[in-house]
């Protein structure tokens, strides 16, 4: 987007670029009474800055041994960037490859990381060089861009503004979805196909059952072998140790059959209508998952449309034949008339195609929207900063190495599904 910007709305007055997204409080005067104080002929952008506790794969394992120190921005809270360093990063832009990965996860990091490596800036008077982070530093006279945290750029409207008057307040700040406008759907309307294999039944399908499964209505685990004691359904196809491509359009073909025989007996009882299927959630054997909060956010989205959603990854967007994706281990929800369509029309090239991404690839050549929602997670909760976790209540997590998760579960998603369960047995 930012070429556009500097082609069609970049004007000759132009000082400061603001990016935010719809959920972003703005007080546009104490904004630009901020913004006086600022130097938009630097390079330089602003914002509230997020940091990695570890290094992770969600950021290529960027200086891996110390990501600590490297800031990046949020854009729910709002990003200002000078005109002078927008100007610059489209001209790099035109020259230098974009993205240093084939995969682009986390996309906030990844300007920032652009910008880190291409840009270069010189050390002004008013800027100490023994201030700059070594890693930053090219020499006493040059270093490289990096975000730069303005305390009156927030993660939430009442977060305290460092050196400042009581009654300040920020001048933007990041604002949690709202769902106001939403109906709800019930854990009766969605189907849950979760995806294991032999090798996990004893050490995870036990977990799930003792968590999100137990209030899910229609929960059911596809394996390479039939075991009568979880149960599991066989597919037919046998396990193999990456990618799962078959077996994933397998398990989608068997979900979507019985989920039409299950809507062809509801439909025939009047009172059971409101009880009909909706959604397929399709999750992994180590997936936590919040169901009450996945039917506020499914609430949001008209189940007749064509509807992809979860986590969102891109992959080789470098390249002409690059396309978004869902990452499966996060949970990936589906309208059934998008689910149709992927079924009619997708095929596995071979059976260790990785089953996430040739489920967007085939979603992007039938033009189905690829929806991202910030509350899935493809990864643990300590590979997100905590302004992430905490401004949208999250509804899933994945993996369950180096974690504890009936722990995880409980901090995160006991409490909700304690809740919606009282009220389904209220209603029984």
């Amino acid at each position: 987007a930012i070429p556009f910007v500097c082609a069609k709305l970049l004007g000759e007055y132009t000082k400061w670029i603001v990016w935010l997204e719809e959920s972003t409080h703005v007080s546009l005067q104490a904004l630009l009474e901020q913004l006086t104080l600022e130097d938009s002929t630097q390079y330089l952008y602003l914002g509230h800055t997020l940091y990695e506790h570890q290094a992770n794969i969600r950021h290529h394992f960027a200086f891996h041994k110390n990501s600590e120190w490297f800031p990046f921005p949020w854009q729910r809270a709002g990003i200002v960037f000078s005109r002078a360093l927008i100007v610059k990063v489209m001209e790099v832009i035109k020259s230098k490859n974009i993205y240093s990965s084939p995969f682009i996860i986390d996309m906030e990091h990844e300007l920032a990381m652009f910008i880190y490596n291409e840009v270069k800036s010189k050390v002004t008077e008013n800027m100490n060089a023994d201030e700059v982070p070594t890693d930053a530093k090219i020499s006493n006279s040059v270093q490289k861009v990096l975000m730069h945290k303005a305390n009156y750029i927030c993660s939430q409207p009442n977060e305290n503004i460092l050196g400042s008057a009581v009654e300040e307040k920020c001048a933007m700040y990041a604002g949690p979805m709202d769902t106001s406008h939403c109906n709800t759907f019930g854990p009766q309307n969605i189907f849950f196909a979760v995806k294991t294999c032999k090798r996990f039944h004893l050490e995870r399908i036990p977990i799930i059952k003792s968590t999100w499964g137990s209030i899910a209505m229609h929960i059911r685990y596809y394996s390479d072998v039939a075991d009568a004691q979880i149960p599991t359904i066989a597919t037919g196809v046998p396990n193999t140790e990456f990618g799962h491509c078959d077996k994933t359009l397998t398990i989608l073909k068997k979900a979507l059959k019985e989920i039409d025989e299950l809507n062809m007996q509801l439909e025939n009882l009047v009172q059971k209508r409101d009880e009909q299927i909706y959604w397929l959630v399709l999750a992994d054997d180590d997936t936590l998952l919040s169901i009450p909060r996945l039917s506020t956010l499914l609430g949001c989205f008209n189940h007749t449309n064509d509807i992809y959603l979860g986590e969102r990854y891109g992959f080789h967007h470098n390249v002409n034949s690059g396309f978004n994706y869902i990452t499966s281990g996060g949970g990936v929800a589906m309208s059934l008339s998008a689910l149709r369509k992927l079924i009619a029309h997708c095929h596995c090239t071979h059976s260790q195609d990785a089953d996430d991404m040739l489920l967007g690839m085939c979603f992007n050549n039938l033009e189905v929207p690829i929806i991202h929602s910030a509350q899935f997670h493809q990864l643990r909760p300590q590979d997100y900063p905590v302004e992430l976790l905490a401004l949208d209540h999250p509804i899933s997590f994945h993996k369950f190495y180096d974690l504890e998760p009936l722990s995880t579960y409980e901090q995160y998603f006991a409490e909700a599904d304690r809740q919606m369960q009282q009220t389904l047995n209220g209603n029984i």
